[in-house]
């Protein structure tokens, strides 16, 4: 099993250059819902037979998917996107999303 990072942990550890954080999340949902500034989405196959190592926490949406990548010793960002919001974490939109 992958080990969880608590989103503001996950956050703070990439601001320091000690985590990449790569999301696993389909094009609608980073389009309904926004995602982390900076953060690459990521093919969630490629990533299921050749995920990233420990210096990786993945996110989706509800920390479900992220779960299939524990292989090579990445974590999974606990409680996906939704812990995200919940937690008042950045979030990037597109232009038309910032009403």
């Amino acid at each position: 099993m992958a080990a969880e990072v608590a989103p503001r942990a996950a956050w703070a550890a990439a601001q320091r250059g000690e985590l990449r954080i790569l999301d696993l999340r389909t094009r609608a949902e980073r389009s309904r819902y926004g995602w982390p500034p900076g953060v690459p989405k990521v093919s969630l196959v490629r990533h299921l037979v050749d995920p990233e190592g420990p210096d990786v926490a993945y996110l989706c949406q509800h920390a479900n998917r992220s779960k299939l990548t524990a292989r090579a010793g990445a974590a999974e960002v606990a409680g996906g996107f939704v812990a995200w919001l919940d937690a008042g974490l950045p979030v990037e939109r597109d232009a038309d999303q910032q009403r």
